[in-house]
């Protein structure tokens, strides 16, 4: 059995980030993901070039319930805050329209960066692993995965959403979720693609 200060299950941007701060604080952290290749998201995001922040951000841009959260998380880590890591590690971006800020290489640049920064403070990779259980005890968490039992004070979920299943996506965070009695809101489709009929006519001729 392996024990952990922290879990993180989800190597996504989310998931590394996560994982990142937690060891720059002393904590000792796994970070498992179900796939082979972690950050497949990263990768498709921007058309390949990833739009890693918006120069504008601000919690007036965000639809939340609870609209102080989006307040205490901006104040804490600004996009000014990952520009710098950006920076630090000399990728070089450009601003689009509101804001939309771009790798000009690859996204690639943006996922071994997140990589290298979690492998410098500590992070431990799990890659290729599967959870098959996860239960709360009296010290914290115990995770039954496909590497065997690990416990940790705390766990994190950061598998994401259902929006895009060809990468990965499913709705374990959802189930998981439940299964603590933790209250969900109903999903409902939020991004999609439009196919206008005198294009669709043409494609047809």
């Amino acid at each position: 059995m392996q024990s952990y200060d922290v879990i993180v299950v989800g190597a996504g941007g989310a998931g590394m980030m996560c994982a990142l701060e937690a060891s720059k604080r002393g904590r000792s952290v796994v970070l498992i993901d179900q796939a082979q290749k972690i950050g497949s998201k990263i990768l498709i995001s921007g058309g390949g070039r990833c739009n890693f922040t918006n120069v504008g951000a601000s919690p007036e841009n965000y639809i939340s319930q609870n609209p102080h959260f989006c307040r205490s998380a901006l104040s804490r880590y600004a996009a000014a805050d990952f520009i710098a890591l950006v920076e630090k590690h000399g990728i070089a971006y450009h601003e689009k329209k509101l804001g939309q800020l771009f790798c000009d290489g690859s996204a690639r640049q943006i996922l071994q960066m997140l990589v290298s920064e979690c492998q410098e403070s500590g992070v431990e990779f799990q890659g290729a692993t599967r959870i098959k259980s996860i239960s709360k005890t009296e010290k914290g968490f115990h995770v039954q995965t496909s590497r065997g039992e690990q416990i940790a004070t705390s766990l994190v979920i950061a598998t994401g959403g259902l929006s895009i299943p060809k990468v990965g996506a499913t709705g374990f965070g959802y189930d998981l979720a439940k299964q603590f009695g933790l209250k969900i809101v109903p999903c409902a489709p939020a991004l999609d693609g439009f196919v206008f009929a005198e294009k669709l006519s043409r494609q047809m001729d």
